[in-house]
């Protein structure tokens, strides 16, 4: 009894663990940028019954399941067309690569609504919406804004040149690697590379992969995802069903001890 009830308690636990992460794909259905992510999961651990340890048997049984990890789907989402002057839209594999000013920990994303940020140097950057600067194909922060030298003690009415979003292209690095799987999700559309990725391969973009003035939406498709939270739940219903009828059973057989 002791290993019906455990199988089904892991089995609900891994299953609660699912659901989480399809509501975290419902939830980002329309954040721009953002890769579902796919849960694997593992079959815990075999041993043979009725036997003396390290003896095979015709009789083996497992102890249920659990998510081993959660992969993230890096699908090509649909265009969503904004008009607005820095959203870009990677048309080919690939990320852009962030930087965050304050620590210069380097990350990638596809989500392409960017916008112009005033820095203390008195330049506007390129930057995410939280803030971190796109880099170019040298790993630079790209400066799209600056003053110029008779505006400079200008504070009532600063002007500042700034470069088109058009004219940006070229400039903005597209970030590959040989291997995605495994990257670390971070902060819902960002994406840490860890050692097994290997090392960026940088090109520069191009009309060819960036797509001025639209966005990549999310590769989020709502019916598959409602139909997996069926799925789960029943699966879910199953395995604390399985825990219920064994803890019923176990009351018996110590109620007839009784």
């Amino acid at each position: 009894m002791d290993r019906s009830f455990y199988t089904g308690a892991v089995g609900a636990i891994a299953h609660q663990e699912r659901l989480n992460i399809i509501a975290n794909n419902l939830a980002n259905a329309n954040t721009n940028g953002y890769k579902r992510k796919v849960s694997s999961f593992s079959e815990c651990i075999y041993s043979n019954l009725n036997a003396v340890a390290g003896e095979q048997t015709d009789y083996i049984a497992g102890s249920g399941l659990h998510v081993e990890k959660t992969d993230a789907d890096f699908s090509q989402g649909a265009m969503a067309t904004t008009g607005k002057e820095y959203d870009y839209m990677l048309k080919t594999e690939g990320f852009f690569a962030i930087e965050d000013p304050m620590t210069g920990e380097i990350s990638y994303t596809r989500d392409g609504n960017f916008s112009a940020s005033l820095a203390e140097d008195g330049n506007f950057y390129l930057v995410t919406a939280n803030g971190k600067r796109v880099l170019d194909t040298n790993q630079n922060a790209i400066i799209i804004g600056t003053r110029t030298m008779q505006q400079q003690e200008d504070t009532i009415n600063p002007e500042y040149a700034m470069i088109s979003g058009n004219d940006l292209i070229g400039q903005i690095g597209i970030y590959t690697f040989p291997s995605t799987n495994g990257m670390q999700s971070n902060m819902g559309t960002e994406f840490i590379a860890v050692a097994k990725n290997g090392q960026p391969v940088i090109t520069a973009s191009s009309i060819e992969t960036l797509e001025h003035k639209a966005l990549e939406m999310s590769n989020v498709n709502l019916a598959d995802e409602i139909s997996k939270v069926i799925e789960a739940q029943r699966c879910y219903q199953y395995a604390l069903k399985m825990v219920q009828t064994s803890d019923e059973v176990e009351a018996t057989i110590n109620g007839l001890r009784s």
